[in-house]
């Protein structure tokens, strides 16, 4: 017969592994569900608190400069760029349910890096990725005395949503952009959500407003 000490050291039999193991996989499974969906209701917030920061640093751009971002000439000057983005992993198709002009928000038109007015002084087309010769005169914003530049407006160059895709903000209708039409848009900064796919619409036509997973914030434009 086995003493005491002796059967203290026999460990654990495999049956008791197996129902060890076995116990610790359903409470897995049962608990996977509610952290996944924990983990991808703190990406839909993060990417709304993201998305308001940079409504905010646009209009602080405004503020400072007098100009939204939609110039890439010398001056600086012009009203052709259609989207600012803030990194060049731009989803270009729309999903399911998508309104009017959707995948406008990854293809459409004159696009320009959001960094080249937040992070570096480059509003016009003479200074290269990294902002160098951003400070020639007389071709980007001054950064002394009144409407002046007093960025950066945003801690990086280029930055993505939490699904890793780009922020899109809709230029073409800044007031003093390229559209020309009558119907009243709202500009937005736009995420297209955890299935990186275009739901609100982009069209001169249609007024905007959010849909399916996409994430987005409206510029205040006064």
């Amino acid at each position: 017969m086995l003493n005491p000490r002796q059967m203290d050291r026999r460990g654990f039999t495999l049956i008791e592994i197996v129902i060890a193991v076995a116990i610790v996989a359903i409470f897995a499974a049962a608990l996977s569900p509610m952290v996944f969906k924990h983990l991808d209701e703190a990406k839909i917030t993060r990417a709304k608190n993201e998305t308001e920061t940079i409504s905010s640093a646009v209009l602080g751009y405004y503020k400072d400069t007098g100009r939204w971002p939609f110039t890439n000439a010398d001056g600086p000057s012009g009203n052709v760029i259609d989207r600012v983005i803030s990194a060049t992993t731009v989803p270009t198709t729309a999903g399911p349910g998508a309104g009017s002009g959707a995948a406008n928000w990854g293809n459409y038109g004159n696009v320009k890096m959001l960094g080249d007015y937040l992070y570096y002084n480059n509003p016009d087309d003479d200074s290269t990725a990294d902002g160098t010769n951003a400070s020639q005169a007389g071709q980007d914003w001054s950064t002394t005395g009144t409407m002046a530049w007093k960025g950066p407006y945003d801690g990086d160059y280029q930055f993505t949503d939490p699904w890793g895709n780009a922020y899109v903000i809709n230029s073409y209708f800044f007031p003093g952009g390229h559209y020309t039409g009558t119907v009243r848009h709202k500009v937005l900064v736009l995420s297209a959500g955890p299935d990186g796919q275009w739901q609100t619409p982009f069209n001169g036509n249609v007024t905007e407003d959010i849909m399916g997973d996409d994430i987005g914030t409206v510029v205040t434009v006064r």
